[in-house]
């Protein structure tokens, strides 16, 4: 893994994770994932940064941006709400209060606009709205920001953040906005879980690789 200066800027700016908690309690947080992340304190909310392109975990789960946005935030700290650039698609991603709030997303692409993604619960303006707490006077305004044409992901982003009200766009869209402290992941945890993923690999290889019986083959 690169080190903390071996910083990657493409990594700075797309991917933005707001928490509704207090820095130590999102630090804490942070500190159990797989991904190295600046915390920065934003008023009654927490901004959680990927630190590099890459998480700490081995391919091919080492992509910081997927991992952190896919990701479930604990419920002491919900609501939370994610910017993320995944290719040319911007992805919001929800994750309203409540033990048993679904999590949900909208995917937008440049070509077709808000999109639904397989498999994947919808994230409406009013799920948006109501994370953000502006409360029901500004769905309008979160309605044309996710309605909205641009030619890349970041505007669109950048967009739906002012509509919500939120803080750190600067986070959001420029690569030298000051940011918190940075969090590594416990090597322990990452270890852990890289175990557990060649484990479920060769598991999965073996499953694929099993001959049939004579009376199975059709």
């Amino acid at each position: 893994m690169p080190d903390s200066d071996a910083i990657a800027a493409g990594a700075l700016v797309g991917n933005l994770l707001l928490v509704r908690a207090r820095a130590g309690q999102v630090g804490a947080w942070v500190g159990k994932g797989l991904v190295a992340a600046h915390v920065t304190p934003l008023g009654d909310w927490t901004a959680v940064t990927p630190a590099r392109v890459q998480a700490n975990t081995a391919p091919p789960y080492d992509d910081a941006r997927t991992t952190l946005a896919a990701r479930p935030v604990s419920t002491a700290l919900r609501p939370a709400i994610g910017f993320f650039v995944h290719g040319r698609r911007g992805i919001v991603v929800v994750q309203p209060q409540g033990w048993r709030a679904v999590k949900r997303w909208l995917v937008w692409t440049p070509e077709d606009g808000p999109v639904r993604a397989p498999r994947l619960a919808n994230a409406r303006p009013a799920d948006l709205a109501t994370v953000a707490g502006i409360g029901a006077s500004g769905i309008p305004a979160v309605v044309a920001a996710v309605k909205s044409a641009h030619a890349a992901p970041i505007p669109w982003l950048a967009g739906l953040h002012a509509a919500l009200h939120l803080p750190g766009q600067s986070l959001l869209t420029e690569p030298g906005s000051p940011r918190g402290a940075l969090v590594e992941p416990s090597p322990k945890r990452v270890a852990a879980f890289d175990h557990l993923a060649r484990e479920e690999a060769a598991h999965r290889a073996e499953v694929v690789d099993e001959p049939q019986n004579p009376g199975e083959q059709q």
